[in-house]
């Protein structure tokens, strides 16, 4: 993962972009992992049903991480922690 964005941003915690990089990431370093030890080469491991099963959760779990980020975003804005940006 890269460094943290030095703009000022309109969420807390990562982008569902930036999520979605990031497993992307952590699935390829996984699956050259899995080639290396069965032989195999990280497209084939990639394109396993283990591998498609994890993408599909990890879509699932970035739905929830990004709407728990818009609740906390909610929750410290409607008490004042946060200000709203003004456009």
């Amino acid at each position: 993962m890269g460094e943290p964005a030095s703009e000022p941003r309109d969420t807390i915690g990562m982008t569902v972009e930036e999520m979605q990089a990031y497993i992307d990431a952590l699935l390829q370093e996984e699956a050259a992992e899995a080639a290396d030890a069965r032989g195999t080469t990280v497209d084939e491991e990639l394109d396993s049903a283990g591998f498609a099963a994890a993408r599909a959760a990890s879509s699932y779990a970035i739905k929830l991480l990004d709407a728990n980020n818009a609740y906390i975003a909610r929750f410290l804005l409607d008490r004042g922690v946060l200000a709203a940006s003004e456009e």
